[in-house]
């Protein structure tokens, strides 16, 4: 059942809290966009900004979620997304074997990558 169901889009975090703001905004369209799908849409860091990983699928678990879909906003797959992430996911499915948890591959590796860099590198306007 959909109404169960939590995404969590998982970004590294900075020290600059814009950054940070523009992640939660980009959950908050994500969070428009699946409403159909997803019952929680929440947001994650894994340094320099809160909640946490732990803490997101903490809450998500606590509003009642019994799937939990993990997303990581990560162009390229170093440490974080091949070791830290699935540490976490791994560790947290132990804790709570009746959620299933699914950690999906990151942004970067999807196959719209290239045409999305590739539009944006045509029709962009917009210089620094």
């Amino acid at each position: 059942m959909m109404a169960d169901k939590a995404l969590i889009i998982i970004a590294h975090g900075s020290r600059k809290d814009s950054s940070n703001e523009e992640v939660k905004a980009l959950g908050e369209k994500v969070k428009y966009l699946q409403d159909k799908h997803y019952a929680f849409v929440m947001t994650a860091f894994l340094e320099f900004s809160d909640p946490s990983l732990e803490e997101s699928m903490l809450s998500c678990i606590d509003k009642g979620a019994n799937e939990i879909v993990i997303l990581p906003y990560f162009l390229a797959s170093g440490n974080h997304v091949t070791r830290d992430i699935p540490e976490v996911v791994q560790n947290m499915q132990a804790s709570y074997p009746q959620v299933k948890i699914t950690l999906k591959e990151h942004v970067g590796s999807s196959p719209g990558m290239v045409d999305l860099l590739s539009d944006m590198a045509i029709s962009s306007n917009k210089k620094l």
